[in-house]
């Protein structure tokens, strides 16, 4: 299921990167996603962070996710756990605006000594020490890269009062990277460390990201923008199968976010196991959807819609920004994540 995730949203975010063709800096507004496997309360689940941003686009410094208060986060692993892979795309300033993609098959994430990388953190977020460090294992070119994330249980107010935990890391580039490589979007899957909340509640996730200023490599924090990614409390997606003659089958089903038909869901068809499509549909206005397709024998089917989309405004208010920052939220993104198994049987 989380294969089925990644793939998702590398495919849609880099249809939304490469709408964009201009290499001129001059506006920045960066999106964060936060995409769950599992809403089930208090139940264990992997998460997909994103960072997206388009080529017209300063390009970003840093960036500081807060989780939302309810969640657990275990930032108790061995050094040397694999935290998770790395997905997503850079634009390479220096070779003519080419774009290079990061395969999450290639480029890995994990739990690395706090005190080995006291210097960086110093430099990054103006403390040597974390609780956790998760190192990125990236190749670009040919070229070993490793970026850092800075993971801390939140404390002290007014932190506190909207966050339980926050990741911060820094971003070199384009000026003094290799190749001018600056980043696009990214996508982080993160297992084994956040727990749900225990309520049904929708959850508001804020990013902080500050740019460079343009053709500099001079953090510009006056820059510093806001965004929230919402991570609905409720979703389900059913399924249920009806075998005609010669093999055919209907699967159909309904999608429903907080409660409510969701229309517009693309549900995908898959046989366990295989990232080969077998049959697509989108959800009408009641929620519901029907695929048809063949079979030769009794077969397992899994359904799962993903979806990430834009949200019109920010849902809550602006969290408090560090100054000398003049803009609040920006940005506003919601994804979620549903899949249900099944079995279609071949009618004699």
């Amino acid at each position: 299921m989380k294969r089925g995730i990644r793939l998702a949203l590398i495919t849609g975010a880099a249809v939304v990167s490469l709408a964009f063709t201009s290499s001129a800096w001059a506006s920045y507004s960066p999106s964060l996603t936060v995409t769950a496997s599992s809403n089930k309360p208090g139940a264990a689940t992997s998460l997909l962070l994103g960072h997206i941003q388009s080529d017209t686009d300063d390009p970003t410094a840093k960036d500081t996710i807060y989780v939302p208060l309810g969640y657990g986060v275990n930032l108790s692993q061995p050094f040397g756990t694999k935290i998770g892979d790395v997905s997503g795309d850079l634009v390479l300033r220096g070779l003519g605006n080419a774009h290079v993609e990061l395969k999450a098959s290639e480029n890995h994430m994990f739990a690395d000594n706090p005190a080995s990388h006291a210097a960086e953190s110093l430099q990054c977020t103006g403390q040597p020490t974390h609780e956790a460090v998760w190192r990125m294992d990236l190749t670009i070119q040919g070229q070993q890269l490793h970026p850092l994330i800075y993971v801390d249980h939140v404390t002290s107010a007014p932190e506190s009062t909207f966050a339980s935990a926050k990741l911060q890391f820094c971003l070199a580039g384009p000026v003094g990277t290799p190749f001018g490589a600056q980043l696009l979007f990214a996508f982080f899957d993160v297992n084994g460390v956040f727990t749900n909340p225990s309520n049904t509640n929708d959850h508001i996730w804020n990013g902080i990201f500050t740019p460079y200023v343009a053709g500099s490599p001079t953090p510009n924090p006056a820059g510093t923008t806001e965004s929230q990614a919402v991570i609905p409390g409720r979703v389900a997606l059913t399924m249920k199968t009806k075998s005609l003659k010669h093999g055919r089958v209907i699967v159909s089903g309904r999608l429903t976010v907080d409660g409510q038909a969701f229309p517009g869901g693309l549900v995908e068809l898959y046989k366990p196991g295989s990232d080969k499509r077998i049959g697509k549909a989108r959800t009408n206005r009641k929620g519901n959807y029907t695929i048809r397709i063949k079979i030769k024998k009794k077969t397992r089917l899994l359904a799962q819609v993903l979806f990430l989309g834009d949200l019109a405004a920010c849902p809550a208010p602006p969290i408090p920004l560090p100054p000398p920052a003049v803009t609040g939220c920006s940005t506003a993104s919601v994804s979620f994540f549903a899949v249900k198994i099944g079995t279609a049987r071949r009618k004699k």
